[in-house]
This record gives structure tokens, C-alpha cells and sequence, in this order.
């Protein structure tokens, strides 16, 4: 019964749900390792006879037993038992859904973190742009900065998601998270770095039309990996000094809606008109964000917002001023 139940759980999560095959197949080896936990355990892998009980005991072993991992990972497990029982419960498969009315653990909102202006110099310098590799590095690297996408999306690219104005280059990113898309914009820098990859990309024969392949022997002309992805960020971040830990994808993507935002000035300095203004819905759009406050903890490091919270000098000058 169980394989029969995940099969159709599946299909309804891809089907009538529409998410995206990626998250789905996440969500199937959290369900499959439940029920091989409670198999270990000694009860009866049977979704009908899984009570609220089992899965509180499943917690605190999560809890106690894989080394206390963070509220964020066990609040997402949690999420993956309640699509199933879920489901189940709605297509009359079982009676009650066990997961009812268990909380979830609780996620602390974390701050964004980003690379200063000095460390994207020194990444962008990184790579030897007298080989092949170099070359598709950088427009990796400008690629994740200038346009933001996560790197599941930056992977998925290929070649006819891109559209070469000649001066620009405008990337549509289909099928983000949650199914939506969007187009994003490569100014001439970003897009000169792209299109000198682009026109290597073009020479080397592949089955597959991704926009990055593989260049090493192993995984060569295959479309690049998620992993490669990150490895090739702390290579670069290695060479010039950056740690480990602080050198990873979803960080270019910081920095890119931090910097979007601060490029957008709210008055002229001169004439007090706005000028180029960049928003939070314009940056919300950019980064695909269904909830514009997904979006303000990006932003919350920019210079921009830091400058607006503020005391104001003048402020201290009306305090000073009367002593």
C-alpha cells in the first residue's frame, strides 16, 4: 500500500500542485526514511495505523539521534509528512491525518549575508581567462551576481533561454520555484563576460543544451551540477582569502537584491526629483519572490536601507545644541 500511496502523492504534488520534480523527489526521501525509521522501530510501516505518537517520537529521534539539527531542517521535514498524510486524508485513504495539529519548530529569522564591493573585485579577477575554464567561471560568477538567480535555476539554463540584444542580454528563467518565471537583464559588462563564454559554448558539441557544461574529463560536456556550482565559488574564494563557510551561492544572490536596490536612488541630490527608482516590489520581481517580505530581509543590508534607519546628524545637532 505504501509505494501505491507515495506514487499517487507524487503525481499529485507534480500534476495537480505543479511543484517543481526537484522539491517533490526531496520530500519523497523524507516520507521513505519515516517510514524506514518506523520499520526500525519495530511498528507496522502502514500509513492507515500512524498515529500522532509516531511522529512526535520521530521528532525528538531527528532531535536527539542525527545531532541536533537546525529547527529549519526538521520544521522542513514536518512539511513533507504533512503533504502526505495530507493528501492521503483528502483522498479518503485514511480516516485522520496524524500530523494535525503537531507545531512546527520554530525558524529565527537569520540576516542576509553578502560579498563587499572589495571581494567581488578580487572573484571577478580570480579566474585565468586564458582557458576555457576561466573563462566560463567568470560568467558563472557575473552571472549569479548581475542577475540573481538560484542556483537550480542557473544550472537549468539553456542556450535558447538566452536573447542577445547586442548590447544587453536578457536571461528568462523558466520554471523558478514554484513554477513561476521571469526575465531577468545582463547590462553590457555582465553580458560582454557571457556572450566570450557563449561563443566557446557554441563550438564544443553536447547532447544537452545547457548553457554551462562540464569541462573536466569526468563530466565532460554535461550539463554543470548544482554542486560544481558552489565547489567553483569556494575555488575562487579560497585563492583570495575567503573562507569556506562564508563563500556560498545563495550569498551572490544576496548580494545581488542588496546591490539591485541600492542602485536605485529614492531623490536627485540636486533637484530633490526621484530619479531611477528601484523599489522593493521592482527587486521582489527580479528575485521571484511570491511575498514581498521574503524580500525585505534581502534588502535589510543594503546600504540604502542602513542610510534610511539612521539617527540623522541633524538630529544630534538639535540634541547638541542645547547643552
Amino acid at each position: 500500500m505504501l509505494e501505491s500511496c507515495l506514487l499517487d502523492w507524487m503525481e499529485h504534488c507534480l500534476i495537480q500542485r505543479g511543484q517543481q520534480p526537484r522539491g517533490v523527489k526531496q520530500y519523497e526521501r523524507v516520507v521513505r526514511g519515516f517510514f524506514t525509521w518506523i520499520t526500525e522501530k519495530g511498528f507496522t510501516p502502514d500509513p492507515e495505523r500512524i498515529a500522532k505518537d509516531h511522529i512526535t517520537e520521530w521528532q525528538r529521534s531527528i532531535f536527539f539521534e542525527h545531532g541536533n539539527i537546525s529547527n529549519r531542517t526538521r520544521a522542513s521535514k514536518l512539511s513533507a509528512l504533512r503533504s502526505f498524510f495530507g493528501f492521503l486524508c483528502y483522498s479518503g485513504l485514511i480516516a485522520a491525518d496524524p500530523t494535525k495539529g503537531i507545531p512546527s519548530p520554530k525558524i529565527q529569522p537569520s540576516l542576509a549575508k553578502k560579498f563587499s564591493t572589495e571581494e567581488l573585485r578580487m572573484l571577478f579577477a580570480a579566474p585565468d581567462l586564458s582557458t576555457h575554464m576561466g573563462i566560463r567561471d567568470l560568467a558563472i560568477l557575473k552571472t549569479l551576481y548581475a542577475a540573481g538567480p538560484r542556483v537550480e535555476e542557473l544550472v537549468n539554463l539553456d542556450t535558447h533561454h538566452i536573447h542577445d540584444t547586442g548590447g544587453y542580454i536578457r536571461i528568462e528563467i523558466i520554471g523558478g520555484k514554484g513554477g513561476k518565471s521571469r526575465t531577468v537583464t545582463l547590462r553590457t559588462r555582465a553580458s560582454r563576460t557571457l556572450r566570450d563564454w557563449l561563443l566557446i559554448r557554441d563550438q564544443i558539441s553536447s547532447k544537452t543544451p545547457a548553457i554551462f557544461i562540464g569541462l573536466h574529463q569526468k563530466n565532460k560536456k554535461e550539463r554543470i551540477s548544482t554542486r560544481q556550482i558552489l565547489n567553483i565559488i569556494k575555488k575562487y574564494a579560497a585563492l583570495i582569502g575567503i573562507e569556506s563557510a562564508d563563500a556560498f551561492c545563495h550569498k551572490m544572490r544576496s548580494t545581488f537584491a542588496s546591490d539591485l536596490y541600492d542602485s536605485g536612488n529614492d531623490r536627485c541630490p540636486h533637484c530633490n526629483h526621484p530619479i531611477h527608482y528601484v523599489g522593493l516590489l521592482e527587486v521582489q520581481a527580479q528575485m521571484g519572490h511570491e511575498d514581498p517580505k521574503t524580500t525585505q530581509g534581502y534588502i535589510a543590508i543594503s546600504d540604502r536601507v542602513l542610510r534610511k534607519t539612521a539617527i540623522p546628524d541633524r538630529r544630534f545637532r538639535e540634541i547638541e545644541e542645547e547643552l
